[in-house]
């Protein structure tokens, strides 16, 4: 499971419109009525900016390409110890959809699914909200299917192994006395950590595991609205930064495991072309998992573990 992205211009708009519409990521005011109305106005609107952002990534997301070719490398790895085994994709705001994916297993006769959130830390926003969408669709569908789930992983070791291998990476292409690390975070609103969401625990505990050893600093991004969110920002970290003289930066995106605009517009682009213009000389993003044998060998060590423990 996954938020999804536009995979085409012509995709942009019904993506906003989704996201918009959910009451668990952005809550408009008087959401009972209003929350469809005003997601249609603000995608609207927001359409025209974020079209010039996907054009400069090749024209849309490929976050799906992605996802399906870790779920199919999964599947293979499976197929290995278990018979039969199918992986589905479901997205929370694209097609395929996260209800579609399960009627389709109930369909081809699966008795159990295993949930796997790509997001390896769990908040409401992102893994929440998609489980929502299964316990609706549980909730109206008659059948003998039973599920798990695996819901976060942000400090699984392997997870944990394989991010420091790409910090190493990226770290030892400058100089390591000059190098700043800094790990970024989608940000989430105060509001929502403040409630008893676990994400910024949990983000914090993933960045203690993979940054040890090194200097570093936790910033966030990608923040909307005029709601309080989680500081420091990344820009205005970056700014700091470049003012207290750092020349060389490794940004880490440690919420994200896959390049999508997050990854390939905000940092790649804007936030590089912000730091260079603050006094950073030398700018390095971590590459994203995507499909890294050693990812896919983490994932489907994970559904291995709740297949032998017998809820599966």
């Amino acid at each position: 499971m996954n938020m999804g992205g536009p995979e085409t211009i012509d995709d942009i708009e019904p993506f906003l419109y989704n996201l918009f519409s959910d009451p668990y990521i952005i809550k408009l005011p008087f959401s009972g009525f209003l929350q469809k109305p005003l997601a249609r106005l603000i995608s609207s609107r927001r359409t025209r900016k974020v079209k010039r952002h996907y054009e400069a990534i090749g024209g849309g997301s490929p976050l799906l390409k992605w996802c399906r070719r870790v779920a199919g490398e999964v599947e293979l790895r499976l197929k290995n110890d278990y018979q039969p085994v199918t992986t589905y994709v479901g997205m929370k705001y694209t097609p395929p959809f996260i209800s579609d994916a399960l009627s389709q297993a109930a369909a081809d006769g699966c008795c159990h699914v295993v949930l796997m959130s790509l997001f390896p830390q769990y908040t409401l926003a992102t893994t929440g909200t998609a489980l929502a969408d299964v316990r609706r669709w549980f909730e109206k569908n008659k059948t003998a299917m039973t599920f798990s789930v695996i819901a976060a992983w942000h400090d699984h070791p392997d997870y944990i192994k394989l991010l420091q291998k790409y910090i190493d990476e990226a770290m030892n292409e400058g100089d390591k006395t000059r190098t700043k690390l800094l790990f970024s975070a989608h940000s989430l609103p105060v509001k929502l950590v403040e409630s008893g969401d676990p994400y910024l625990k949990q983000v914090t505990e993933t960045v203690e595991l993979a940054g040890a050893g090194y200097d570093y600093e936790l910033s966030f991004q990608s923040r909307s609205g005029p709601v309080k969110w989680l500081k420091p920002e990344t820009k205005a970290t970056i700014l700091k930064l470049g003012r207290e003289g750092v020349s060389d930066l490794v940004i880490v995106p440690v919420s994200f495991v896959s390049d999508h605009i997050e990854t390939l517009y905000e940092i790649d682009i804007e936030l590089k072309q912000f730091a260079l213009k603050v006094g950073i000389k030398k700018f390095t993003r971590t590459r994203s998992f995507n499909d890294d044998p050693e990812f896919i060998r983490c994932l489907t060590g994970m559904v291995k573990n709740v297949i032998t423990d017998g809820q599966g």
